[in-house]
């Protein structure tokens, strides 16, 4: 394989640096919205669940 030379970005590095700057923090499932493609489905499945409470 060789040395690698001082400027040489290697195979792992070029992943990082495709992937981004993105972060690493969970999102409060509580503040953060549901979003327009999983609302209907919330929406039915806190429906189910209040009719069999009442």
């Amino acid at each position: 394989m060789g040395a690698l030379p001082k400027n040489k970005i290697t195979r792992a590095e070029r992943g990082k640096r495709r992937r981004g700057n993105t972060p690493k923090l969970v999102r409060d499932v509580n503040t953060t919205k549901t979003p327009l493609h999983k609302r209907g489905l919330v929406a039915s499945i806190v429906r189910r669940f209040n009719t069999k409470e009442t």
